[in-house]
């Protein structure tokens, strides 16, 4: 946001991360995309250096999958926020539905192996009042 000439007013911090108010990003359509963008790169290029450095652990994983789950179409998350920008309106139904998918064999594979995986169930929770507002 600094390279682009802003400072946001306020930081709000959730359980995906650091949210930006919607006001916070009132520039272009292109810095916004940069800047959604930029907290999912952030988590890419750390868990890269990682891995290169020889920590192929969980921090390099719950970096990777931070990337991954932030970049989501629900509106929550920056893959959310971006598309509508991109597209000019919210996601459809379909689009989150497929997207539910993945997160849900990842939810039944954890059950199977004895694991309750209780940030993905918040996740979920919170994707799915995603559509009653």
């Amino acid at each position: 946001m600094c390279f682009f000439g802003h400072r946001p007013d306020s930081l709000t911090f959730c359980a995906g991360g650091i949210c930006l108010p919607e006001k916070a990003l009132n520039c272009s359509g292109e810095a916004r995309a940069i800047i959604l963008l930029s907290g999912c790169a952030v988590n890419f290029i750390t868990a890269a250096v990682s891995v290169l450095l020889g920590y192929k652990g969980m921090f390099a994983a719950v970096h990777l999958i931070l990337g991954v789950f932030n970049l989501l179409p629900f509106r929550y998350f920056d893959g959310g926020r971006l598309y509508s920008e991109l597209k000019g309106r919210e996601v459809g139904t379909a689009v989150k539905a497929a997207s539910l998918l993945p997160l849900a064999c990842i939810g039944v594979y954890s059950v199977l192996n004895g694991k309750l995986p209780l940030s993905l169930i918040a996740a979920v929770i919170l994707i799915l009042l995603d559509g009653r507002s």
